[in-house]
């Protein structure tokens, strides 16, 4: 599985969005968090979870590419780059924190 994360923003509040491919469901999947833990018990923190959809692993990222346009939420392109790419090489057991500092796109391997 790979797994790329992004920290951004989503209705003011910090969140963390995790893609990637996992190959051995051979599709790509989607999280979109609250980093702080919600003050409402009954909430489990999640704004999307790929789990929540009738095809979890679709062969395309293109579900979630919709999805982080309906919510206003940007990742960088070389993240989304990166993740396609993942796909056709059938990538696993990588791990990708992805940032924009001051506008400039950071990437940092970390396994």
């Amino acid at each position: 599985m790979s797994r790329h994360y992004f920290k951004t923003e989503y209705s003011g509040k910090p969140v963390d969005v995790l893609m990637g491919f996992d190959r051995p469901l051979n599709g790509f999947f989607m999280v979109i968090d609250y980093v702080e833990e919600p003050e409402d018990e009954e909430d489990d923190g999640y704004i999307f979870s790929n789990l929540w959809q009738d095809d979890p692993h679709p062969k395309t990222l293109r579900p979630y590419l919709d999805k982080l346009a309906e919510l206003k939420i940007s990742v960088p392109a070389q993240m989304i780059d990166e993740i396609e790419a993942d796909g056709r090489l059938k990538t696993g057991n990588k791990d990708v924190r992805h940032s924009l500092v001051n506008s400039t796109y950071r990437r940092i391997f970390i396994g």
